[in-house]
Order: C-alpha cells, then sequence, then structure tokens
C-alpha cells in the first residue's frame, strides 16, 4: 500500500492506490481544508515534496485552479511558487508514496 507522509505533522499514513490524496487521508481521519471538492476553489491546495511522479497527471480543471492560484499568491503575498509542485488533493489521484506540505 502507498504511504502519503505529512510534513507538517510527521504522519506517515498508509493509503489505498488509484484515490484521491484528499480521499485517501479522509480514510485515515486526518481531515485536509476544502471547500468545494470538485477542483475549482483551491482550498485543498498541497504542496508535492516527493513523490510527484507517484500521482496521476493533473487534468485541465486541476491546471486551471493552480495556474490561479499561483497567481494570486504571487500578487497578494509575494510568494512565488516558481519550481514547487502544487497539487490539489481533491484531484490528485496517487499511485505510491508521497512526502506533501499543507498550503494554508
Amino acid at each position: 500500500m502507498p504511504r502519503v507522509s505529512i510534513s507538517d505533522t510527521n504522519q506517515t499514513l498508509e493509503v489505498t492506490s488509484g484515490e484521491t490524496v484528499y480521499q485517501s487521508l479522509l480514510e485515515c481521519c486526518v481531515e485536509l481544508p476544502h471547500g468545494c471538492l470538485s477542483g475549482s476553489c483551491g482550498a485543498c491546495r498541497i504542496e508535492i515534496l516527493a513523490g510527484k511522479e507517484n500521482l496521476i497527471e493533473a487534468g485541465l480543471i486541476e491546471k486551471n485552479t493552480i495556474q490561479s492560484l499561483k497567481e494570486e499568491f504571487q500578487t497578494k503575498r509575494g510568494e512565488d511558487f516558481t519550481g514547487r509542485e502544487i497539487r490539489l488533493a481533491c484531484r490528485a489521484k496517487l499511485t505510491g508514496d508521497l512526502l506533501i506540505k499543507i498550503i494554508k
């Protein structure tokens, strides 16, 4: 079984392959910040610190939302996400081990 490690909490959880990161963690009683759970709001944003090759490629909705988030964070917070792997937990389906950081 794949494992998801959360850098913010030092938790490592065994999860089900093929599910979204959000659903997998919820089944382990870890609830991430969320809103719409359809990839439009961006509330469940996470940074992939290791294991990005163990995620199914982002679809168009997720890509568009992530692009908007990056622009907003740059404009409002001065935070640059260049070179960082940002995904939405509600859309990112995992196939192997991940190390994530929750973006607030």
